[in-house]
């Protein structure tokens, strides 16, 4: 069955970052996206009567742009998944409209994540731009800045 979207929909921006960082970050964003009159969508915002990878790939399913948010942590890896779940995310919403953003300076920056944003910058499929502040970030996202 086609899905018949009625003029109340709104476009729904998917915010990806890991959950032990970037917790003002992750509010800038949602500030930034209600601001443009676009819904924004992120893991944490309710219960999770399901498994985490099914949740946010029900979110990301539902989402038409998707928005990663990266500093130092690569994030957890389930025991029976050899990549973590902002990886996993990242590779659910190939084919979306997709913007990355990191946080300068990362001194502490994982190896993984290192190796992950290398690989995506290498594809040149992603709108990438460095941020210092959460001020920044929301600035950015909010005119639509990418590079």
């Amino acid at each position: 069955m086609d899905v018949i979207l009625t003029p109340d929909q709104r476009v729904r921006v998917f915010i990806s970052s890991t959950l032990e960082e970037l917790a003002e970050e992750r509010a800038a964003a949602r500030r930034a996206i209600r601001r443009l009159h676009l819904v924004p969508v992120w893991y944490e915002s309710g219960a999770h009567p399901h498994p985490p990878r099914g949740m946010y790939g029900a979110c990301l399913e539902q989402s038409q742009v998707f928005v990663r948010i990266c500093w130092q942590r690569y994030g957890w890896s389930a025991p029976w998944m050899e990549i973590s779940g902002l990886e996993d995310g990242f590779r659910l919403a190939a084919g979306k409209p997709m913007q990355l953003y990191l946080k300068r300076p990362a001194p502490g920056q994982e190896p993984r994540l290192t190796a992950m944003i290398d690989g995506v910058r290498a594809a040149g499929t992603v709108s990438n731009r460095t941020f210092a502040t959460p001020r920044e970030l929301e600035r950015l996202l909010a005119d639509g800045s990418v590079e």
